[in-house]
């Protein structure tokens, strides 16, 4: 309808020309198809700007909302592309494969522009990512990678958990000179490309406590498990006096047990360790207790990376190299620096 007033209007425009045309010069009468050629370049203008400024439509698809980091990615995301006047959405992938692939068949028939997943596993997803890089959406893996992703946002799995394995490696060499400590590690070898996060964990401590006695590597990654770990690992070696987690939602379950049984009261150098920088975990090691360290890896900032690592992708093409998370080791010395 727009587009018919515009013609009508330079219809009129040109026959108001001609009438005048019949009493003036010549001159006159050329500059008519000049002013015509000004205004449809000026409505092509007008219809390209009111396109551009038509907000994009991004998607998160999340592994799981039951995790306080990715909790705090996923409102990273939406406040950020709200700032930016973008429509989010954010869904939760519920720890499951097939939730995941309905989610992103659902964000392409809605036309999403951008779509960011922090996947359940790194493979199962190739199908309907193609599906979505095929109808021109731009698709972002975040934490770990997946076929079909145009860009990679994460820490390098083996620093990550080198960090906070020689954390705790420090620890037991300071506190416990060469006493062979029992050590728990709750790792997640479930999917491949964590491992290396678990490898750093052990090379860590063995680097600078090489008298520590690894009892035991159990897969957790939520407190659920990481409850269930600490419990069926303490009957079993009842002198473990460090844990560290693959994150701190597992390092939190242990720190539960630990608690529930009392197994630190009198034991002020029980050390427990997770990554994430939660706030649970801050606020833990802000009051002294057993829980002594985390790894921060900017969840608040990561959304941020997420949509801006997205917008260049849209505007130069697919990133080869992972984009990296920057991340920091938390203890009683400087967590005052990264409570909210």
């Amino acid at each position: 309808m727009k587009k018919r007033w515009i013609s009508l209007a330079v219809a009129s425009a040109m026959v108001l020309s001609m009438l005048s045309g019949c009493g003036s010069s010549g001159t006159e009468e050329e500059s008519a198809p000049a002013a015509e050629g000004e205004t449809a370049e000026e409505d092509a203008a007008a219809e390209e700007s009111t396109a551009e400024e038509e907000p994009l439509k991004i998607a998160y698809s999340v592994q799981t909302l039951d995790n306080e980091y990715f909790v705090t990615i996923a409102n990273g995301v939406e406040e950020y592309a709200k700032s930016l006047g973008m429509s989010v959405e954010i869904t939760n992938g519920d720890q499951d494969v097939a939730t995941q692939i309905s989610q992103i068949e659902n964000f392409i028939q809605k036309e999403m522009d951008i779509i960011l997943i922090s996947p359940v596993s790194d493979t199962g997803l190739e199908d309907a990512v193609k599906k979505a890089v095929d109808a021109g959406i731009t698709v972002i893996a975040a934490n770990q990678d997946f076929e079909g992703s145009q860009a990679f946002v994460t820490i390098p799995e083996y620093d990550l958990g080198k960090a906070l394995g020689d954390a705790c490696g420090q620890y037991i060499s300071e506190t416990f000179g060469d006493e062979a400590v029992d050590v728990l590690v709750l790792d997640y070898p479930d999917i491949e490309s964590i491992v290396p996060r678990g490898d750093g964990m052990r090379d860590g401590v063995m680097e600078y406590a090489p008298n520590a006695n690894i009892v035991q590597s159990i897969s957790a990654n939520t407190v659920e498990k990481g409850t269930a770990a600490m419990e069926t690992a303490i009957q079993k070696f009842p002198n473990i006096q460090v844990v560290i987690g693959c994150n701190d939602a597992a390092a939190l379950g242990a720190y539960s047990v630990v608690e529930a049984q009392h197994l630190a009261d009198d034991n002020e150098n029980f050390y427990i360790g997770g990554m994430d920088g939660t706030d649970q975990a801050l606020e833990l090691i802000k009051e002294g207790t057993a829980y002594k360290a985390t790894i921060d890896i900017n969840a608040a900032g990561t959304g941020k990376i997420l949509i801006d690592t997205a917008l260049q992708v849209r505007e130069s093409g697919p990133i080869e190299e992972p984009v990296s998370i920057p991340l920091n080791v938390v203890t009683s010395s400087n967590v005052d620096e990264f409570l909210n």
